[in-house]
């Protein structure tokens, strides 16, 4: 490859991550602390709900029959 098809190449491809780059910071700078705003009043809220223990379903009753392997396995080999 020529030196000068080289520095073009490497030239180009620096300028469109510079301007990729740009845009990024742009487009997230004023969001970042829009986010961690929005982030402290959810904990806020939740600290201000402050449930000591989360509610928790309690467990449903079944009346399924479990197998139980280790009788069924001793009554087949007596």
């Amino acid at each position: 490859m020529p030196m000068w098809l080289r520095k073009f190449t490497f030239k180009k491809l620096q300028e469109h991550f510079e301007k990729q780059q740009q845009q990024n910071n742009k487009s997230n700078s004023p969001n970042t602390t829009n986010d961690i705003n929005e982030a402290r009043n959810i904990l806020k809220k939740a600290a201000a709900s402050n449930p000591t223990q989360p509610n928790q379903k309690s467990p449903q009753q079944t009346n399924m029959k479990r197998p139980d392997f280790t009788t069924s396995k001793a009554k087949a080999s007596k």
